[in-house]
C-alpha cells in the first residue's frame, strides 16, 4: 500500500509540472518541484528524510538570491503542496531540520507568501 501511494503521489507531481511565474523571481516552479519532489515520501509517509530531498534542500537554499526567490518558492511550494493527497504540514516543516539546514519561512495552507523576507 505505501509503495502504491508513494507512486500515486510521484505521478501526480509529475503531471504538475507546469510553466509557473512567481512575481520577479529568479527561480521557476518547475525547478523547485523538481528538487523538492524526492521530499514528498517524508511529508506524507514519515520514516526518514531521504539524502536526494536534502539535496534538493540545500540547491533551493542556495539559489535563493532575493527576496522575490523566497516568495515565490514560498507560492509554488504552497500551491503544489495543495494538490498531495495525506501531505502532513508538520511534516514539511522538519524538513530542513532533518537535512542540518533551515528554511526562510514555514508552509501551511495558511501562510501568507507574500510576507516572507
Amino acid at each position: 500500500m505505501a509503495v502504491t501511494k508513494v507512486a500515486l503521489v510521484a505521478s501526480m507531481m509529475a503531471c504538475m509540472l507546469l510553466t509557473c511565474s512567481y512575481s520577479k523571481s529568479t527561480l521557476t516552479c518547475d525547478q523547485i518541484t523538481i528538487w523538492l519532489t524526492p521530499c514528498i515520501a517524508y511529508a506524507v509517509l514519515g520514516g526518514n528524510v531521504s539524502s536526494l530531498c536534502c539535496q534538493g534542500i540545500y540547491s533551493l537554499n542556495a539559489a535563493y538570491k532575493s527576496g522575490d526567490d523566497r516568495r515565490g518558492a514560498c507560492q509554488c511550494i504552497k500551491d503544489r503542496a495543495a494538490y498531495i493527497p495525506g501531505i502532513d504540514y508538520d511534516r514539511v516543516n522538519q524538513i530542513p531540520g532533518k537535512c542540518g539546514t533551515k528554511c526562510p519561512f514555514k508552509l501551511y495552507p495558511s501562510t501568507n507568501c507574500s510576507a516572507v523576507k
